[in-house]
């Protein structure tokens, strides 16, 4: 294996060091310069103010989403995420001459800051299913040998809290289901059946048809790396210097299918053409030979 693609198989996989402090530094950056870039454009917003929007709109998830399971919140049980959101806050904002704001704007910070952030939530997907599964393994429902909907559920709500709080719950679903949903949900699914579905008969097809895919790895392994390279993915390419934050993998995915069904409609209409009218055709063609 060459140096490159272990490398890759490091980073995808979050085992490489300091991973731990490289996420949570981007993602408390993340939100920082969305409140930099957004409502604190002109630095006008008082600054206690200013650190707690950024730090709901980074950790939000951490923050509220362990409550539903009873437990304690990430954001205070480990220094090392407010750290960061403290240490990102004084870098955007204290550093003199607006140092800090202009060289994180700049496309190779911007990049980084992308992919930290976005590792953070993906092993954070991972993580809440599994600490969902946990609590509900012994008391599966009679239908299924697994339990199903709690773990991936609480995936879910992850990825949904920060916009939750910044855009309020109407405002967050009013067009529908938002990509953070559509994301978590399909990733949520994949990992859960594929490593925690031991018995169940999602988790065994999933299994049998990744089994060509896998290029020698396990099958949480394999998850592990498709989850973050997914979310990795689709993250860099909603950047302003590529596709934009338009772009979303799942609503490309069903434009195709729907071209395709219109395709398919139009050509069985063709087909279909009763013989009347095609006697017709005939006829007039007919008639202008002659002519």
């Amino acid at each position: 294996m060459s140096s490159w693609s272990t490398a890759a198989l490091s980073y995808l996989s979050g085992s490489f060091p300091y991973a731990e402090e490289y996420q949570a530094f981007f993602m408390a950056l993340q939100g920082v310069m969305k409140v930099r870039a957004g409502p604190n454009k002109n630095s006008k917003m008082h600054w206690f103010h200013a650190f707690l929007q950024g730090v709901v709109l980074a950790y939000a998830g951490g923050l509220f989403t362990p409550l539903w399971m009873g437990r304690p919140t990430s954001l205070l049980a480990n220094d090392v995420n407010i750290g960061s959101c403290i240490l990102a806050y004084i870098l955007i904002n204290c550093v003199p001459l607006n140092l800090g704001y202009k060289v994180a704007d700049k496309f190779p910070i911007r990049l980084l800051t992308v992919m930290g952030a976005q590792l953070f939530r993906s092993m954070g997907i991972m993580k809440f299913v599994n600490i969902a599964y946990e609590a509900f393994k012994d008391s599966p429902s009679k239908y299924y040998p697994t339990p199903v909907f709690g773990p991936i559920l609480n995936a879910a709500i992850l990825g949904n809290m920060g916009s939750f709080f910044a855009l309020g719950f109407d405002g967050h679903l009013k067009n529908g289901m938002p990509l953070p949903f559509q994301n978590n949900l399909f990733l949520a699914s994949f990992y859960h059946f594929i490593v925690n579905d031991k018995d169940g008969p999602i988790g065994e097809f999933l299994r049998t048809i990744i089994n060509g895919f896998k290029f020698g790895l396990d099958d949480k392994l394999f998850a592990v790396l498709f989850v973050n390279f997914f979310m990795q993915t689709w993250a860099i390419l909603q950047m302003p210097d590529f596709l934009g934050p338009t772009f979303n993998p799942f609503n490309y995915v069903l434009s195709l299918t729907e071209r395709r069904g219109v395709k398919k409609k139009a050509m069985q209409s063709n087909k279909t053409v009763s013989p009347s009218l095609k006697n017709n055709s005939k006829k007039k063609k007919k008639k202008k030979k002659t002519n």
